[in-house]
């Protein structure tokens, strides 16, 4: 195995050939974890780069990632969701980052967003300590390969799209990385634009989101898990039209889901007369 510097892991579905990396402007090596109908392994060499496409009939995104993470050969890796467009110097500005700061194991960078959903920038690129939100999409975030095999870190199966629970597992890798003892940094570098296409999993914030956060408090937080749920029902007050009653219910409807490994639509046939 040839190590390269630099590596895009890019998560995907029904792909039948390389169009992707024209459409997310990618001057780099990059992996393709596509899951679509079929099982097969491409390969693709362009301007000086390699393509890898792994074709799998898995569902599930912690799947795709984690296949995307077993091919992965970049010293400094990249994940990626299939909505992002990059700039043309984006290779040049993790890589400097990571440069600039030696003992980052991990850098999440800003991207531009061309819909109505924003997301805060950081104005001077910065350590992260035990005690910061980490409100982060993966496809921000960019990895020592090297420290994150060493720490044994993959993503869960439970959570996100396509999973039994809806949403999270960005979330919990990140704890993952942070409880194993990885340093994190955020960048203020923008790197390119995410279109946050049509979501498989968000719906509104209806009982299927509160049961999920739920889930996610059980999992992630398993000891606090009552003080997480009042604390996120308080944050999201005026989100969505369950009021306050109906929040803690479902995300304790959640909870009791992870535990039994039981998903929404189980609880939801429970709730019909």
């Amino acid at each position: 195995m040839t190590m390269s510097k630099f590596e895009v892991l890019c998560v995907t579905m029904h792909q039948k050939d390389f169009l992707k990396i024209r459409e997310m402007n990618i001057h780099s090596d990059v992996v393709f974890a596509n899951q679509t109908e079929t099982t097969k392994f491409e390969e693709y060499n362009f301007d000086g780069h390699r393509a890898r496409m792994i074709s799998t009939n898995t569902k599930g995104v912690g799947i795709n990632r984690n296949l995307a993470l077993l091919y992965a050969q970049g010293e400094i890796c990249l994940f990626a969701d299939d909505d992002v467009v990059y700039k043309e110097d984006m290779e040049a500005s993790v890589l400097s980052e990571f440069d600039a700061h030696p003992d980052a194991d991990i850098m999440v960078f800003h991207f531009a967003s061309n819909s109505d959903r924003t997301v805060k920038k950081c104005r001077k690129t910065r350590k992260c300590t035990r005690f910061s939100r980490m409100p982060w999409g993966t496809f921000r975030v960019a990895f020592r390969l090297k420290e994150l095999k060493k720490a044994n870190i993959w993503f869960t199966t439970l959570f996100g799209g396509g999973c039994l629970f809806p949403s999270g597992e960005d979330s919990m890798w990140l704890t993952e990385a942070r409880r194993k003892g990885l340093t994190m940094y955020v960048s203020e570098k923008t790197i390119g634009t995410v279109t946050h296409k049509t979501s498989t999993w968000f719906t509104g914030y209806d009982e299927k989101y509160y049961f999920g956060k739920g889930a996610f408090y059980q999992a992630a937080r398993p000891k606090l898990i009552f003080l997480w749920v009042v604390y996120f029902v308080l944050r999201t007050r005026g989100w969505g039209n369950l009021n306050v009653a109906d929040k803690i219910k479902w995300m304790r409807l959640g909870a009791k889901g992870y535990r039994m490994n039981q998903g929404f639509e189980f609880f939801t046939k429970e709730q019909k007369p």
